[in-house]
């Protein structure tokens, strides 16, 4: 029987493979010792052309790297903001005393009168001989604590004697009006009380 070259080509993967049977073989090389278009393929296979590799120029991007970086930077923002916050409520806390002096400033002048007056007094204020609304953030009143023993006279000079504000009673839990006192001005307040314990508030 003839050997065609179809049976020779159902045999050459295994022929190049070497697991035909030795009659296999020996059909094999007989054939292609007389055909060369059979010998030609078996060259082709046991040589096969290697086709370049495709190289992608472009790198695909990982789409969530974009979204990643984008939460890594609110996260830092949010962060720092709270950060911020923390600081800023922390230094509020601690300066609160310094802040309320500064918005809401105040002097107090403690009278501890243990005999009956029977004439005018100088009173210091906040260890000061002269009283001075030095920020714009004071009401320029005088308040006599509703804890004082009774009613409180007083009267404001300035710097050369001359009176500014003549007799006036401060009853206990009352204040009077001192916006006829200027800013960044020494005034001297005297004062004439009974026998007690007087606290008398400029704010």
């Amino acid at each position: 029987m003839k050997i065609t070259c179809d049976i020779i080509n159902d045999l050459l993967p295994s022929y190049v493979d070497g697991v035909c049977s030795e009659d296999s073989c020996k059909l094999v090389e007989e054939h292609l010792h007389d055909c060369a278009r059979c010998s030609q393929k078996l060259k082709y296979m046991k040589n096969p052309i290697k086709c370049p590799e495709i190289q992608t120029t472009e790198k695909i991007g990982n789409p969530f790297i974009k979204i990643k970086r984008k939460n890594r930077i609110k996260l830092i923002a949010a962060v720092i903001i709270t950060i911020c916050v923390v600081s800023g409520g922390m230094f509020a806390i601690q300066e609160v005393g310094t802040l309320h002096d500064y918005f809401y400033p105040s002097n107090l002048a403690v009278i501890d009168n243990k005999t009956d007056q029977n004439g005018w007094s100088r009173l210091n204020i906040a260890d000061e001989n002269f009283l001075n609304f030095n920020s714009i953030f004071y009401n320029k009143e005088v308040v006599n604590d509703a804890n004082s023993s009774s009613e409180v006279m007083i009267r404001i000079l300035d710097e050369n004697k001359n009176i500014v504000l003549d007799e006036i009673i401060v009853e206990p839990g009352t204040s009077i009006d001192l916006d006829m006192l200027k800013n960044n001005r020494n005034y001297i307040v005297e004062v004439n009380c009974k026998t007690g314990r007087f606290f008398l508030n400029f704010i």
